[in-house]
């Protein structure tokens, strides 16, 4: 794997990182409903959802 490929994955969580992130308050319907209806930010990567950290947790502070 390239460095380039690595450095991207390393900056993205997956959705069991960030339940574990939100400490499992929330579940994975929430999730997804966030992404749907208030455009949380995401990546989908082969039928996957994968979410940025740092845009994510720009995207929770603002959204409190």
């Amino acid at each position: 794997m390239s460095a380039e490929v690595i450095s991207l994955f390393e900056n993205l969580l997956t959705m069991d990182e960030l339940l574990e992130l939100l400490k499992h308050q929330y579940s994975r319907h929430t999730i997804y409903r966030w992404v749907e209806r208030y455009g949380m930010p995401y990546r989908r990567i082969r039928g996957k959802l994968w979410f940025p950290k740092a845009e994510i947790i720009s995207w929770l502070e603002r959204s409190t």
